[in-house]
């Protein structure tokens, strides 16, 4: 692809997407309370400030129920934490460590990353102007938030295939590496500067360009475009969909003006109204508001108070009443109620039955965009997998380089899948996080000692640790005996989970599909490890007979660990019989 043809392709994209440009400029300005500003600019007006010729606010209040309800529809979904979960289907043993090596990556990624709240980041943009948007650099995979007006798509293409990112007013600080060694010095010694990235999953083309012009033109190795987006309704027709903002357009602006009339009615009202008869001879200058003030005046001819204080009504309550009925039917056409908006509890809702009851009516009404908004992790998780670079270092928590690169991953990526699940945190409410962990810990996911630490700190992870620190260990093991040909077994072992794993582990080579001899090679070895392990418990039990024998009849000289290491009649539990290093011989001749 020469650059005539990116620079065309380009063009093409910005004169096919500009147009909807004038609702993010007018929605920017209904959810922030702001002058009508050019947002695109380096420094864009605050929210909250009101500059001259601003026509969707004024000086009169107005109840914002366009970023009410889009805070509240975000915030519903956003209880959501999803958290990836790598499957395989019938894969070799390798698949299987790829899928949890992988695992442990995304894990590590998503919080790196804060992938998470660029999320939500996104969801808010989708309620608000109609998509919300993420970019993930294809060289360092990091992750970026793109406003909707920096980004033009083909709204032609159903399977987006290119795309133009405009990046305005970035500072020179901020700038990615492979962008600023292709700056000039001049450019260099600017404080911001606008580029964009052109991607053509097509013709495998990505293009620089600076301050409009493309600069240079690479190679792209995926097969899709590194963006992923959110809608908060289904595209109907090419890429445009409607947004909250959109919806209750209409609404706000009859409750802007709703809101106008009352104010102006209540500024021009007087508070109260002083009526003074003629016939009492009091001047006005002696009214006032103190206490014990003393006030003569001429009854004569005065048949009633001389002075009488009364105050007006100054609008029709039928103002206020529409008011409040077109608010309420914003907040239904979102599928939110507006107590709940206010984290108010409903009227008569007593229950803690009818409040869940409740909540699971709305969240109904959100159920398609909470599905899109757990989609989203899903497809990022994929992309990433898909646009790593080919020789790229899988790096895990750690920060140590895995023997695992992205081509690698890729060779038995149709064996895998990734799904999400809901991560959601522990109830924040003491009584109810107490019955969540008794249930864990009857379940046997967390040990019940972590309890009294969990009530305080609420990090579940810790107690899945605890947990998961004998699986990890056996699974080393099982990796160990593999890929190294290293079988060690130490004596803190859990030697029953270990054997129910090296079980599985066969089990799931064996019924893989299109098996190899590398599966009989593997099993063979699980085989042997799983020998070896029936010898050292068979061991380890008569060590421990032997020992309860000796503390029956009197002889207190020796206990379990004392009496092992200090007889040498009794062998010892902790000696594998092997170094860490060394290899197993033909049978178990080497177990102790």
């Amino acid at each position: 692809m020469n650059r005539d043809l990116v620079v065309k392709k380009i063009n093409n994209l910005l004169s096919s997407t500009g147009s909807s440009i004038n609702k993010y400029y007018r929605n920017y300005a209904l959810y922030n309370q702001t002058s009508v500003a050019d947002i695109k600019s380096a420094n864009p007006v605050a929210p909250g400030v009101i500059q001259n010729g601003m026509k969707i606010n004024s000086d009169y209040p107005s109840i914002n129920v366009i970023k009410s309800c889009v805070d509240s529809v975000v915030n519903s979904i956003a209880t959501a934490t999803p958290r990836p979960f790598i499957n395989t289907m019938k894969g070799s043993f390798k698949t299987i460590e790829i899928a949890r090596q992988l695992q442990i990556f995304f894990d590590f990624y998503f919080y790196e990353q804060d992938l998470y709240n660029k999320n939500v980041i996104a969801l808010r943009d989708a309620c608000l102007f109609d998509r919300g948007y993420v970019y993930i650099d294809e060289i360092t995979l990091d992750v970026y938030n793109i406003s909707p007006w920096n980004i033009y798509t083909d709204p032609n293409e159903k399977d987006k295939k290119q795309v133009y990112i405009i990046f305005n007013n970035a500072t020179i600080e901020s700038l990615p590496e492979a962008v600023e060694k292709e700056l000039t010095k001049a450019e260099l010694n600017l404080t911001h500067i606008t580029y964009g990235l052109y991607y053509n999953s097509k013709y495998r083309v990505k293009a620089l360009t600076v301050n409009g012009s493309v600069r240079k033109i690479y190679n792209y190795e995926a097969d899709s475009i590194p963006v992923k987006s959110i809608s908060y309704t289904p595209v109907i027709v090419g890429d445009h969909c409607l947004s909250i903002a959109d919806m209750l357009l209409g609404l706000q602006k009859e409750i802007n003006v709703l809101s106008k009339t009352i104010a102006l009615a209540a500024k021009k009202n007087p508070a109260q109204t002083i009526l003074l008869q003629n016939a009492s001879n009091i001047a006005v200058g002696e009214i006032n508001n103190e206490i014990g003030n003393i006030i003569q005046y001429n009854s004569e001819n005065n048949g009633g108070n001389p002075v009488n204080i009364v105050t007006p009504s100054f609008i029709s309550e039928q103002y206020e009443s529409i008011r409040d009925r077109d608010i309420q039917r914003a907040y239904e056409l979102v599928g939110k109620s507006q107590t709940s908006a206010s984290g108010r509890k409903e009227a008569g809702i007593e229950s803690g039955v009818a409040i869940a009851t409740l909540a699971d009516l709305q969240s109904e009404r959100c159920q398609l965009l909470l599905s899109s908004f757990i989609d989203m992790f899903t497809e990022e998780a994929k992309l990433v997998t898909e646009i790593g670079m080919s020789n790229a270092t899988i790096i895990t928590p750690s920060r140590y380089e895995l023997k695992l690169t992205w081509d690698e991953v890729r060779e038995d990526y149709s064996k895998m899948r990734i799904e999400f699940s809901s991560a959601d945190a522990l109830s924040k409410d003491p009584s109810e996080k107490l019955k969540q962990l008794q249930s864990l810990a009857q379940a046997g996911i967390i040990p019940a000692t972590q309890i009294p630490a969990l009530l305080e700190i609420p990090d579940i992870n810790r107690g899945f640790s605890a947990v998961n620190n004998g699986y990890n260990c056996a699974m080393s093991l099982i990796d160990a005996c593999i890929y190294d040909d290293k079988y060690e077994l130490p004596f803190y072992v859990p030697f029953e989970l270990l054997k129910e794993m090296i079980v599985n582990t066969m089990l799931s080579l064996k019924a893989a599909e299109g098996a190899t001899d590398d599966n009989e090679a593997d099993i063979e070895k699980l085989s042997k490890l799983f020998k070896m392990v029936m010898e050292k418990q068979r061991s380890l039990d008569s060590i421990q007979e032997e020992t309860s024998n000796i503390s029956v009849n009197g002889n207190n000289a020796y206990s379990m660990v004392g009496g092992v290491e200090n007889n040498p009649q009794v062998a010892n539990p902790y000696d594998t019989g092997m170094s860490a290093n060394s290899n197993v011989s033909a049978g178990t001749d080497a177990i102790v």
